[in-house]
């Protein structure tokens, strides 16, 4: 969708017939996304967030005639919030193709708020190396030819598995920046006889020259077209606090590319037991250089075989 922000007095009457969505400065100056009403209301609801202002049911007359849409506008007019704001429409609304009902632009809001809200992880040096690992991986094996992989790749950062190929395949990534290739798992992440796991185990060195984080972000964000997916990625930029400002870690990527090694989770050194009744949460530290090396090309293979 393109951009064109204008004030809303200035829209044409032609535009608000052709479009669904658009972008405009309100009368007090602060950028608002209209939406057209699926059904003509004429009742508004107003409320509000910390960040955003909210009518549903609103109408706009022009030329004596009415227009439905809900609108949305930023409360804040600092350049690090407009930025935001652009965010929201060029990877949210920009998906609506038709008008849509006040209580489906209701749960749209939750996750606005939610990506406006979100501050950097107390812990953030460890969420970004993790994310560093995943992105680092799905840039691999894309480039590789395995294309699918931004498909399979999934949004939640903290669900068991990082990549379900099916539901029978699927790959853990795990990433350090110790010398030693040690990480730690969770017995029932690699104690499976149900589905056939692999390990993605990267190795990274931080540079203070070297390739960051926000690079990573931005190169892989190009690979999707999915306007959910993007965003879900700009959401996780902002919680690890990772900027074109702020480029997070910085590894060497020569470095990190030649160290991607891939392993059988059968193959791994592990409690060979099952999870005792009554006890949870095993972990422990696992050195992968006592399993075996799965060649890249082979994963691949294994992976569009199945």
């Amino acid at each position: 969708m393109k951009r064109v922000i204008k004030y809303i007095g200035n829209i044409k009457n032609h535009e608000l017939e052709e479009n669904t969505v658009f972008i405009c400065t309100n009368e007090e100056g602060y950028l608002s996304i209209l939406i057209k009403n699926a059904v003509p209301k004429s009742i508004t609801n107003q409320y509000s967030t910390d960040n955003l202002a909210i009518k549903l049911n609103s109408v706009l007359i022009y030329d004596q005639r009415d227009y439905y849409f809900h609108i949305i506008s930023s409360k804040k007019m600092d350049y690090y919030s407009k930025e935001q704001f652009l965010v929201i429409y060029d990877y949210v609304f920009g998906k609506i193709k038709k008008p849509i009902m006040d209580y489906d632009l209701s749960a749209l809001i939750t996750s606005l708020e939610d990506y406006f809200k979100t501050t950097p992880d107390q812990n953030f040096k460890s969420l970004q190396i993790g994310l560093f690992g995943e992105l680092l991986t799905i840039k691999y094996l894309y480039e590789k030819g395995y294309e699918e992989i931004i498909e399979k790749y999934h949004d939640d950062f903290y669900s068991k598995h990082d990549i379900e190929i099916t539901s029978k395949v699927r790959l853990e990534i795990k990433t350090t920046t110790s010398e030693r290739r040690v990480h730690e798992f969770r017995h029932d992440q690699i104690f499976r006889n149900d589905i056939d796991l692999y390990v993605a185990s990267i190795v990274l060195e931080p540079s203070q020259e070297g390739y960051s984080l926000h690079q990573l972000f931005s190169e892989v964000i190009t690979y999707y077209s999915n306007p959910e997916m993007i965003f879900s990625l700009k959401k996780w930029m902002k919680k690890a606090n990772v900027s074109h400002e702020n480029g997070g870690l910085k590894v060497s990527l020569e470095k990190a590319i030649d160290d991607i090694k891939f392993y059988g989770a059968k193959d791994l050194p592990k409690v060979e037991i099952p999870t005792p009744k009554g006890v949870s949460n095993i972990t422990y530290d696992v050195d992968c250089t006592f399993a075996v090396e799965i060649e890249t090309s082979d994963l691949i293979n294994i992976f569009k075989n199945n």
